[in-house]
């Protein structure tokens, strides 16, 4: 099995092979059916579906998240921006207000929920499919808000959060060709893409926030490290001080923004 998916183009193919016969065992207690599901799975991820996908779940700073077909698979990198929010909320006391915009299956506020179980959690995303995967992550600790960036949340939490995160789409037009074809084909564009150079929806995030915060909140927002000077230079403009959170490897960036 692990033969055939590193001849798919799998580097990691044995460990997918592990969690491939992992998730066909938990699919049923029958031999035949576990068989049968392996057979389906394994077709899947050679046929170039992510593993996450066809699995149905990933595992994020400690935890399985729920994810769903076309749904915006949570990178890795993304745990600074957890660590950094979980931070913040402690820092802004019990009872925080925390929004997680562009939020994906949720995997920044799962990590706030767990080391905050007393924050109030905000959830907000433009596709109703990738909010029902949320939903299904943080369950009934979440309110659920169906956003065009932070345009839907109700007025009366104007001026009311500790802390907004988010990893807005950020990969520049042009540079499709250079994003792994799994992403390419089986997550939605709207997830990956930023405009012509990757900043069009962290400018309009960072437009936006002043008027959802509250006295002394943060904002948070992953994006590219080629491209956190001109992110930090729009944030001195709309009047944010800015400071930037590099990642162990160099390569992860969180912008900070008070």
């Amino acid at each position: 099995m692990a033969a055939h998916l590193r001849h798919a183009g799998c580097v990691f193919a044995e460990d997918e092979a592990r969690i491939l016969i992992q998730a066909a065992q938990e699919s049923s207690s029958d031999t035949a059916d576990r068989e049968a599901t392996l057979t389906g799975l394994t077709a899947r991820r050679v046929a170039g579906e992510p593993l996450e996908q066809v699995v149905g779940w990933v595992e994020f700073a400690g935890q399985r998240l729920a994810v769903a077909p076309n749904v915006f698979v949570p990178r890795q990198r993304t745990t600074l921006l957890a660590k950094q929010s979980v931070r913040a909320v402690r820092e802004a006391g019990a009872g925080a207000r925390f929004l997680e915009a562009f939020c994906g299956v949720g995997p920044v506020a799962a990590s706030v929920l767990r080391a905050s179980p007393e924050a109030e959690i905000h959830i907000g995303d433009r596709d109703e499919s990738t909010l029902a995967c949320a939903r299904r992550n943080i369950g009934p600790h979440g309110e659920y808000h169906l956003l065009n960036c932070l345009d839907g949340l109700p007025q009366h939490l104007a001026g009311s959060f500790d802390v907004i995160s988010a990893v807005p789409p950020y990969v520049p037009d042009a540079a499709a060709m250079f994003l792994p074809r799994e992403a390419r084909d089986h997550e939605t564009s709207a997830a990956l893409f930023g405009g012509a150079d990757g900043l069009d929806l962290v400018r309009r995030l960072i437009g936006q926030s002043r008027q959802w915060l509250s006295p002394g909140g943060v904002v948070l927002i992953e994006c590219g490290i080629e491209q956190q000077h001109t992110a930090v230079e729009f944030a001195a403009t709309a009047g944010f001080s800015a400071s930037i959170v590099l990642g162990d490897d160099e390569q992860t960036t969180v912008l900070k923004l008070r």
